[in-house]
C-alpha cells in the first residue's frame, strides 16, 4: 500500500514537471549557491565578495537553458569569461558614474543581439548583463576586482561541481525521465477516455478535461523531440522518435473517435449500446493500467486477444464500433514502444523509415533574416526603454536606479510584440508587490537571525527557478522574497527600500511598454500574421512533398521530424496570439476570433501529424493504390496553403465587422468532421482521409482570415464552424474550394 502510494505521487510529480527539468534545476541553483558561499565564507571573504559569488552562482542556473548537459557545459564554459570580463568593466568604471551608464546601454544592446543566436545567446547575454548590474549593485571599486574576480570563478566552479560531481544529470537520466512524464500524462488521457465513456454524461466538460490532457501530453512529446534535437541523431534516437509520435497520435484519434461517440445521442434502454461503451471503457482502462505497470499482465492479454476481431467486439453504434479499432491501434503503438526500461527501437521496430517512398521533407529551416531584423529591433527598444528607466529611476533613488533597469530589461525576454510586452509588464507587476508583502512579512517574522534568513533566502531561490515559466507573476514574487531575504542579511531591508522596489518597478515596466510601442512596434496582429505565415510554409513543404512524391525516392529526414516542426511553428503562433486569447483581454470580439482562428490550426496541425504518421507507416518503396487521387488532393491542400500565405501578410488592420464566432475547441472541432462509412480504411484511404480534411480545415481558415463578401454593400459572412468532409473513397473530393476562386472572390471582395 506505501509503496503504491509513493508511486502515485511520484507519478504525479512527474506529470507536473516532465523529466524532473524544473526540479533539477532549482535543486542546482540552491546547492551552487550554497556550496559557493560556504567556500567563501571558509575563505573568509568580505561582504561584497559573497555577494557576488552568491549572485553569480544563481545567476548560471538562470541563463542556462539547454536540455542536454553537454550543452549546458558549454554554455557554462563561455559564460565565466563574459561575467568576469563585464564585472571588470563595471568594476572600473564605477568612480564614473556617467560613463558607467553610458557603457551598462552599450552592454544591454549587445546582450540583446546575442539573442538572434537562440538560446545559448540568449543565456550569455544575461551573464553579460547581470555581470555589470552586479557591479553597480555592490559599487565595488577596481581594487576589490582580484577579490570579485576570485569570487566569480569560485562560484562557477562551485556550481559545475555541484551539477557534475555532487548531483550528475546523464543524457540517458534525463530521456528516461522525459519518458516516465509521457506515460504518466497519457494514463491520464486514457484515465479521462475511458470515464467519459463509461458515464456517458456531462460530454462539455469531459471534453474540455480531455482537450487539457491533450495538450500536455503534446507538451511532452515537444520537450522529448526538444532534447533528442540537442542530441546526436542515431537509429535508437529514430526509432524512439518515430514510435513517440506513432503513441501520440494514436491517442489523440481515440479521443477523437471517442468524444465523437459519446456526443452521439444514444436510447437509453438500449443494453447493446450500453454495455458496447462499458466494453469500450475497460479495454480503455486495461491500456491505462499497462502503462502504470509498464508491462501487460494476463487479465489485460486475454483481454487483447478477446477483443483482437471485430466478429469478438460487442454490438452498438457505428461511433462506437469505430473506437474498438483505434484501442487496437494504441495498443499495437505501446507493444512496439515498449516500457521505459528498454532501449528504443528494440522492440519490433520497422526495417526502415517509411517515408522513402514520399520524397524529401525539408526540416524548417530557421529564417536567420528574420532572426537578425527581430533581435535588433528588439536591441534598439530595450536599449530605450533602460535609458528611460535610468533617467527615471535615477530621480526616484540616486543608488537603486538599476531596479528600474532590470524589471525594463526582463519584460522584452521571450516577448515579441506590444501586447506581449504588455501582459508580461503586467505579470512583473503584480508578483513585485506580492512579493513585497510576502518579504515584508517574513523578514518581521524571522527578526535579525541571520541563519534562518539564509535558509529562507535558499527556499525562495527554489521557488523562483521550481515555478514554471508561464507563471511568471510566481517567479517574480519568489525573486521579490529573495530580494527581500538579501537586504535583511545585508542589514539594509526597510519599508522605504521595498515600497521603492515597487516604484522602480513601476517605472522599469512602464519605460518598456512605452518603447515597445514608439521604437520600432510590432503590433500583435503583426506578430501573430508572421508566425502564422510560418507555420503555413511548413505545412506547404509538407504538401508539396507529397505533390510531387515519386517512388523509391531515398530521403534522409523522416515525415516525423516535418510534423515536429510544424509543432513548433504552432507552438509560437499561439505564444504570439497569447495577448489576444488570454481572459482579461477585455476585447471579447478578438478573444474569440482568435481563439476560433487558433483552434482552426490546431484542427489542421492534428491531421498533419496524422498524415506523418500514417505515411510512416507504409513500406519502404510502396506505391499507394489511391496515387494519383492523393496526389490531386495534395496539389488542392498546397495551393490553398500557398493562398493563404498570400493572403495573412496582406490583410487591413480593420476588418468587417461580423458576429464572433462560437470557440468549441479543437477537439470538439475535430470530433464534429463527419464519420467515413469504412469500417477500417486502410493506411493508403487514411493519407487521403487526412489530407482532405486538412484541406477542408484550411479552406475555413481562409473564410476566417479573410471573410467574403455575398453583396454589393460588402456584408461580409460568418466562417462556417462546421466543414462537412467527404469520405476518401468518393470518386470526386469536392469539399474544399479551388484556390483560384478563392482567390478572386477575396480580390473582389477587397477591392470593392
Amino acid at each position: 500500500m506505501v509503496t503504491r502510494t509513493t508511486t502515485s505521487l511520484w507519478d504525479r510529480f512527474a506529470a507536473v514537471d516532465p523529466g524532473l527539468i524544473r526540479l533539477a534545476s532549482a535543486t542546482r541553483a540552491v546547492l551552487g549557491t550554497a556550496a559557493a558561499l560556504a567556500v567563501l565564507t571558509t575563505l573568509q571573504a568580505p561582504e561584497t565578495a559573497l555577494v557576488v559569488g552568491g549572485f553569480t552562482a544563481m545567476v548560471t542556473s538562470l541563463a542556462i537553458s539547454d536540455l542536454h548537459p553537454r550543452n549546458q557545459l558549454i554554455t557554462l564554459g563561455l559564460g565565466a569569461p563574459l561575467s568576469l570580463a563585464t564585472l571588470a568593466a563595471g568594476a572600473v568604471l564605477t568612480p564614473y558614474p556617467t560613463a558607467a551608464k553610458l557603457v551598462f546601454l552599450v552592454v544591454i544592446y549587445l546582450a540583446v543581439q546575442a539573442r538572434r543566436f537562440g538560446p545559448r545567446g540568449l543565456g550569455l547575454g544575461i551573464f553579460g548583463f547581470m555581470a555589470f548590474l552586479l557591479s553597480q549593485f555592490t559599487r565595488a571599486p577596481a581594487d576589490q576586482l582580484p577579490q570579485l574576480g576570485a569570487s566569480v570563478l569560485v562560484a562557477f566552479g562551485a556550481v559545475t561541481a555541484v551539477w557534475y560531481c555532487a548531483g550528475p544529470v546523464t543524457a540517458a537520466g534525463v530521456l528516461r525521465r522525459l519518458r516516465h512524464a509521457f506515460d504518466v500524462r497519457l494514463h491520464d488521457v486514457l484515465r479521462d477516455t475511458a470515464s467519459m465513456v463509461a458515464t456517458g454524461q456531462d460530454v462539455g466538460t469531459w471534453s474540455r478535461s480531455l482537450q487539457d490532457r491533450l495538450d500536455r501530453l503534446h507538451a511532452s512529446v515537444l520537450l522529448i523531440e526538444d532534447f533528442l534535437d540537442e542530441r546526436a541523431v542515431d537509429e535508437d534516437t529514430e526509432a524512439l522518435l518515430w514510435h513517440i509520435s506513432r503513441v501520440e497520435v494514436a491517442a489523440q484519434r481515440l479521443a477523437v473517435l471517442t468524444v465523437r461517440a459519446v456526443r452521439t445521442p444514444a436510447a437509453r434502454n438500449d443494453l447493446a449500446e450500453r454495455t458496447a461503451r462499458q466494453r469500450l471503457a475497460q479495454r480503455i482502462r486495461a491500456l491505462s493500467h499497462r502503462l502504470t505497470t509498464e508491462t501487460a499482465g494476463a487479465p489485460e492479454q486475454r483481454e487483447e486477444r478477446y477483443d483482437a476481431g471485430p466478429a469478438n467486439r460487442p454490438t452498438g453504434s457505428a461511433h462506437v464500433q469505430d473506437c474498438f479499432p483505434a484501442v487496437d491501434e494504441l495498443a499495437a503503438a505501446l507493444r512496439v514502444l515498449g516500457p521505459r526500461g528498454r532501449r528504443a527501437g528494440l522492440g519490433n521496430p520497422l526495417s526502415k523509415p517509411a517515408s522513402r517512398a514520399f520524397g524529401t521533407v525539408p526540416q524548417r529551416d530557421r529564417d536567420t533574416e528574420s532572426l537578425q531584423r527581430g533581435a535588433t529591433r528588439q536591441a534598439f527598444q530595450v536599449t530605450t526603454a533602460s535609458a528611460l528607466a535610468i533617467a527615471g529611476g535615477h530621480l526616484l533613488s540616486p543608488h537603486l536606479w538599476y531596479w528600474a533597469v532590470v524589471a525594463a530589461w526582463v519584460v522584452f525576454i521571450k516577448t515579441e510584440s506590444t501586447g506581449e510586452v504588455l501582459l508580461q509588464s503586467a505579470r512583473r507587476l503584480a508578483g513585485t508587490v506580492l512579493g513585497v508583502v510576502f518579504g515584508y512579512g517574513l523578514a518581521a517574522l524571522v527578526g535579525g537571525d541571520g541563519a534562518a534568513l539564509l535558509i529562507l533566502l535558499l527556499l525562495c531561490m527554489f521557488g523562483m527557478f521550481y515555478t514554471p515559466s508561464q507563471a511568471y507573476w510566481a517567479v517574480t514574487f519568489f525573486i521579490t522574497g529573495t530580494l527581500s531575504m538579501l537586504l535583511a542579511l545585508m542589514d539594509t531591508f526597510s519599508t522605504h527600500v521595498l515600497l521603492l522596489r515597487v516604484q522602480e518597478t513601476a517605472l522599469g515596466v512602464s519605460c518598456g511598454i512605452l518603447a515597445a510601442a514608439l521604437v520600432l512596434p510590432t503590433t500583435v496582429r503583426r506578430a501573430s500574421d508572421e508566425e502564422l505565415v510560418g507555420f503555413l510554409r511548413v505545412l506547404d513543404r509538407l504538401l508539396r512533398a507529397i505533390a510531387s512524391q515519386t517512388p523509391y525516392t531515398e530521403t534522409p529526414t523522416s515525415w516525423v521530424h516535418a510534423a515536429h516542426d510544424l509543432d513548433q511553428a504552432l507552438e509560437s503562433f499561439r505564444k504570439a496570439c497569447l495577448p489576444l486569447t488570454h481572459p482579461l483581454n477585455p476585447q471579447r470580439a478578438r478573444r474569440h476570433r482568435a481563439r476560433h482562428l487558433l483552434e482552426l490550426i490546431e484542427a489542421g496541425a492534428y491531421h498533419a501529424r496524422s498524415l506523418a504518421a500514417t505515411a510512416e507507416r507504409l513500406p519502404a518503396g510502396h506505391v499507394p493504390e489511391c496515387a494519383t487521387r492523393l496526389t490531386a488532393a495534395a496539389d488542392r491542400a498546397h495551393e490553398t496553403a500557398a493562398h493563404l500565405i498570400r493572403v495573412t501578410g496582406h490583410r487591413p488592420e480593420s476588418t468587417a465587422r461580423t458576429a464572433p464566432p462560437m470557440v468549441i475547441g479543437a477537439l470538439s472541432l475535430l470530433s464534429d468532421e463527419r464519420r467515413v462509412s469504412r469500417d477500417r480504411p486502410s493506411l493508403e484511404q487514411r493519407l487521403l482521409l487526412h489530407i482532405n480534411r486538412l484541406d477542408a480545415t484550411l479552406t475555413a481558415l481562409v473564410r476566417a482570415l479573410a471573410p467574403l463578401t455575398s453583396d454589393h454593400n460588402h456584408t461580409a459572412s460568418v466562417p462556417s464552424e462546421r466543414v462537412d468532409i467527404p469520405a476518401p473513397h468518393l470518386p470526386d473530393p469536392a469539399a474544399a474550394v479551388r484556390c483560384t476562386d478563392l482567390a478572386h472572390r477575396c480580390e473582389r471582395a477587397q477591392a470593392g
